[in-house]
């Protein structure tokens, strides 16, 4: 009897120490994969939760980029993105993103701010109206190098073959826009060098015709 008690105390005393360790194991796999997660994407923001836009908006090379207000758009959008954005970030919509990089970082690139604006969730629509607005501010090393970037961004774009290229009116020192018929609506998207920046503003409408008003905000955005 002495020898069985001492074995189950033994099994006892193993049972134990393995399940300390799984516990050890687990905790450690857990902090790890929290640790390695990425963060959730932020919400739509309503209109009394929206971002606080920068009030200044004239192209400062190293200061303030031109990005539009929510007083400068039309009035039933909120802001549901206003950040900044790393060059992998950037990047990474790109088909081959390492030659995009490779692209950007020989063009000087700085830095990339987007801010976005969007209908409230759940709020009526007027079909005809534009329901969403994003701006995406790019700056480069130079004038020239901010003109090649345009030229690339819009080709890959236009390469989709989604939009097709549209005549604009001169905006900035170098325009080109974009302009078609999406899942989502009728779609225009412009691109404008100024200096150092590269600008990219697009804007929708489910069954209007959305231009005018984006050739607006964009002279708004640059002082016009």
């Amino acid at each position: 009897m002495a020898r069985t008690a001492r074995l189950q105390f033994v099994v006892l005393i193993v049972v134990l120490v393995l399940g300390v360790a799984a516990a050890v194991s687990q905790s450690t796999s857990m902090s790890r994969a929290q640790s390695d997660a990425t963060p959730p994407a932020s919400p739509l923001a309503s209109p009394s939760a929206s971002p606080q836009a920068s009030p200044q908006a004239s192209p400062v090379a190293g200061g303030a980029l031109p990005l539009p207000t929510e007083a400068q758009v039309p009035p039933d959008l909120a802001m549901t993105e206003d950040r900044a954005r790393t060059l992998d970030e950037v990047t990474a919509n790109f088909a081959d993103p390492a030659a995009a990089r490779q692209q950007f970082v020989e063009w000087g690139w700085q830095r990339n701010l987007i801010r976005a604006f969007h209908t409230p969730e759940d709020a009526p629509v007027a079909p005809e109206l534009i329901d969403g607005i994003y701006v995406s501010v790019h700056e480069f090393g130079t004038p020239e190098f901010a003109a090649e970037a345009l030229d690339y961004s819009f080709g890959v774009q236009a390469a989709d073959g989604s939009l097709a290229e549209i005549p604009i009116d001169p905006l900035g020192e170098t325009s080109r826009a974009l302009y078609g018929t999406l899942s989502y609506g009728n779609e225009v998207t412009i691109y404008v060098q100024q200096g150092n920046l590269l600008i990219r503003l697009s804007a929708s409408a489910p069954e209007g015709d959305p231009r005018a008003q984006a050739i607006d905000l964009m002279e708004t955005m640059l002082g016009g």
